[in-house]
């Protein structure tokens, strides 16, 4: 039996990342040296203090290929991983609409019965939330294809992505889940990025949270609660709530579960800061990837005023961490969203502003926008499908280099004439288009007063809007800029305008 240890995303049927170089990494035995082969390549590093890492030079993508591991001198290999895919890895991480199981998504049906692509990898990451828990998992932790019993239960917009994008590439594509539901930002981030102001904000308020509760009273009460959380009765439970429940149902659901054993804040809690990171994070970095696909907030509309600042901090946390500055990170920006349980879309508009932000101050990143996909009394819209389609669309267009159009509309301009004011827009394609609702979510301002619209037109790369009456004075016209609304005007590659804000001066 081998002694070599690796971790666990290097097994039989992995996938490797094409056209970079290697980190291939694990434990031996002290004072031995570890040679790695891949085709006709082979490096050799020594072992220190029990551990080893090597890195091997770029290679082409390919199929069945085998990694083999020599220690000393040994002509044949102590270890070897075969069935090996070399392609595209990309990691799925964030929260619970990222972590959305294909089974939920309102397209399961089409998709569990479409002909099978056996270029598509998956892995999903144990959740695990505190050095040493042991939580039955069994759709993690191993490489799987489409049809697998891990599949249904693997990230929705992470899979649709892969679908998406491999025809494109042609060569294999590999997804990485690495999410949890409810998790805020700075679960996935190390302590050094969570020490500057304001993002100090989350360790204060775990040591408030945490302040004079006994040690052993936090382990007993979270070794209960991991319990019934793990147990499968609460997972039927919950997996009823994920498909759908309408307000009533969720209400009913509340009045039911309101006695039933959570997890306390503490240093058992996944949502702690930091926390993550050790746990899921840094068990699988620096594997080599592609890039980072990222859908995650709702659990930081809380501090949605500092979001830019956080996920500027993660992102510069998570390419450190893989010891890659150019890493390419798209995200989604937030749905539309009214109340779920005991959640509501308050800030959501905030939040969202900040993701634009990010998206254009910080290298390498993109953003989605799904304004159009929402829902009020859900949380978790059930369209995830289009979500990795548009993801997809982001990465051939911005990381692949496609000349697409893969980006949301953008307001560029507003001119007035009159009771007529003209907005221009960026990424229109061959032109707008919108549906028989397209004026909602427009509010026009003038002298703290809305305006009424009595005219629309979305045409080429422009929105008219005709105002009952106006004076001469300025106008300030905003666009999807509420925690929930719904949103009728997308461009021609079917990609709905963002919220924004402008104003203008002029005379009637």
């Amino acid at each position: 039996m081998s002694q070599i240890l690796l971790p666990g995303l290097f097994q039989n049927n992995m996938m490797l990342q094409r056209d970079k170089p290697l980190h291939i990494w694990g434990t031996a035995p002290e004072a031995a040296e570890i040679t790695v082969q891949l085709e006709d390549t082979r490096v050799t590093c020594p072992v220190s203090n029990g551990r080893f890492s090597c890195l091997l030079p770029a290679q082409d993508a390919g199929r069945e290929k085998t990694l083999f591991f020599f220690t000393g001198q040994e002509p044949e290999p102590a270890l070897c991983i075969e069935h090996i895919s070399i392609g595209d890895i990309w990691m799925a991480c964030g929260q619970s609409n990222m972590e959305y199981f294909l089974r939920y998504d309102a397209h399961w049906n089409d998709m569990k019965i479409a002909p099978r692509n056996r270029d598509i990898h998956m892995y999903n990451c144990p959740r695990i939330a505190f050095e040493g828990q042991i939580r039955e998992q069994p759709e993690c932790g191993y490489w799987f294809g489409e049809g697998d019993p891990a599949w249904p239960l693997f990230s929705a917009p992470g899979y649709s992505f892969a679908r998406s994008l491999q025809p494109d590439l042609n060569v294999p594509v590999g997804v990485i889940g690495c999410n949890w539901g409810g998790t805020p930002a700075c679960a996935w981030m190390d302590e050094e990025h969570l020490s500057v102001p304001p993002l100090t904000v989350f360790r204060q308020e775990y040591e408030k949270e945490t302040a004079g509760i006994p040690a052993g009273e936090l382990e007993k009460s979270s070794m209960e609660a991991w319990k019934f959380e793990d147990s499968y009765r609460h997972q039927l439970e919950w997996r009823a709530m994920m498909y759908g429940l309408t307000r009533e149902e969720q209400q009913l659901w509340e009045k039911e579960h309101q006695t039933d054993p959570f997890v306390p804040m503490g240093p058992y809690h996944h949502y702690r800061p930091s926390g993550l990171y050790h746990t899921m994070i840094q068990k699988i970095a620096p594997f080599t990837v592609k890039g980072f696909l990222w859908y995650q907030g709702e659990s930081d509309s809380g501090h949605a005023e500092i979001y830019d600042q956080t996920m500027t901090s993660l992102i510069d946390c998570f390419r450190k961490t893989w010891q890659d500055e150019s890493l390419p990170f798209l995200f989604v920006q937030l749905a539309p969203f009214g109340v779920w349980l005991g959640c509501t879309g308050e800030n959501y508009a905030i939040l969202r502003s900040r993701q634009e932000t990010v998206s254009k101050t910080v290298p390498g990143t993109g953003m989605v926008s799904i304004m159009d996909l929402g829902m009020y009394e859900d949380i978790h819209p059930k369209f995830k499908m289009e979500v990795g389609q548009r993801l997809a669309l982001l990465a051939k267009g911005k990381v692949y280099g496609s000349p697409i159009l893969c980006e949301s509309p953008e307001i560029a301009g507003l001119s007035r004439n009159g009771l007529q004011l003209t907005l221009t827009f960026h990424h229109s394609g061959s032109g707008l288009y919108a549906d028989e609702y397209g004026p909602d979510s427009f509010h026009i301002l003038q002298n703290g007063s809305e305006l009424e619209i009595t005219g629309f037109t979305a045409e080429q790369d422009s929105v008219t809007l005709t105002l009952k009456e106006a004076s001469d004075a300025p106008l300030a016209v905003s666009y999807a800029e509420e925690d929930y609304c719904q949103v009728h005007i997308w461009n021609s590659a079917g990609l709905p305008v963002k919220p924004f804000h402008c104003g203008t001066e002029g005379k009637l």
